[in-house]
C-alpha cells in the first residue's frame, strides 16, 4: 500500500487535464524517490513527462515502486470543482485506488487499478540548438495569439539576442523577445534555427500555465520541441514533433 498527500488538488486537476488531451488512460509510478508520468499520444506526435519528486508532498508514504492506473476521463470528471488549498489524497494497492479531495468536506472515491502499460519510450539524446527560458505567460499569449490566424506556432532564434514566436496561417502573428526583456529570462543560440509546430498539440499544455511561472523551450531547425514547465517542485517536460510544412 502507497500513501501520498499533495498539497494542491487544483494544480493536480491542470496536469491531469493535459494528460487527458494526450491519453484515455495513465500509469502514475510511485517510487520511493517520487511521482513519475510519462504518456504518448496514439500518433506518437507528443509526448509529456511529468516528476514530481517525494519533497513535494505533504505525506509521501511510498516504501517500494507501485503503479496506479486510472482513467483520465475519471480524474479530470472528480478534480473539476475544486479549489485553491485543497488536497489531494491517493492511496494505492494492488487492486485498487482511492482518491481522497480533502476540503470542507471529504470527498471519497474509490476506482479499481487498471493494467496500464508503461508507455515505450525510446530515451532520444536531443541536442537543441536554442534554449529559452521565460515567463510562462509568454508561451499562453502566443498560443492563443496563433491560434487567432491559423494551426502552426513557429519559432526562430536568428540570433543570440532575439527570439520570435510566430502564429502563421491566413495571416502572421509575432511577437518579438530580446535579451534584456524582463519577459526573457536567458537565451543561447548555438546556431540560427527556425522550426514549427502544430497548435493542435501545444493547446495541449496551455492548462499548464495556470501553475508554473517560468517556461523553458529548447529547439532546432525542424527538429522536436521540448517545452519544460517548472513547478515550485517538480517539472513538467512536453515533447512535440515538428509540423510539416
Amino acid at each position: 500500500m502507497a500513501r501520498i498527500v499533495y498539497p494542491e488538488a487544483k494544480y493536480m486537476k491542470e496536469i491531469i487535464d493535459s494528460l487527458g488531451k494526450i491519453v484515455d488512460e495513465v500509469a502514475f509510478q510511485l517510487t520511493p524517490e517520487g511521482l513519475r508520468v510519462k504518456a504518448i499520444d496514439p500518433a506518437r506526435v507528443a509526448l509529456i513527462d511529468i516528476y514530481l519528486p517525494q519533497t513535494a508532498f505533504l505525506e509521501y508514504d511510498v516504501p517500494e515502486e507501485i503503479i496506479a492506473g486510472l482513467s483520465t476521463a475519471n480524474l479530470s470528471k472528480l478534480l473539476k470543482k475544486v479549489k485553491k488549498g485543497d488536497k489531494f489524497v491517493m492511496e494505492v494497492s494492488e487492486e485498487k485506488v482511492v482518491i481522497v479531495i480533502e476540503a470542507l468536506v471529504r470527498r471519497t472515491y474509490r476506482f479499481r487499478n487498471l493494467e496500464v502499460p508503461l508507455p515505450e519510450v525510446p530515451e532520444a539524446q536531443l541536442e537543441f540548438n536554442v534554449e529559452a527560458q521565460m515567463l510562462v505567460d509568454v508561451i499562453k499569449h502566443a498560443i492563443k495569439d496563433a491560434e487567432t490566424v491559423g494551426d502552426l506556432l513557429e519559432l526562430e532564434a536568428p540570433d543570440q539576442e532575439t527570439l520570435y514566436l510566430r502564429g502563421r496561417g491566413v495571416s502572421v502573428t509575432e511577437t518579438k523577445l530580446t535579451m534584456g526583456m524582463p519577459a526573457l529570462l536567458s537565451l543561447e543560440v548555438k546556431n540560427p534555427s527556425k522550426s514549427a509546430y502544430q497548435l493542435e498539440y501545444l493547446k495541449h499544455v496551455v492548462n499548464l500555465t495556470k501553475i508554473a511561472e517560468l517556461a523553458t523551450i529548447r529547439f532546432s531547425t525542424d527538429m522536436p520541441l521540448e517545452l519544460e514547465f517548472s513547478l515550485s517542485e517538480g517539472r513538467v517536460k512536453y515533447l512535440l514533433a515538428p509540423a510539416a510544412i
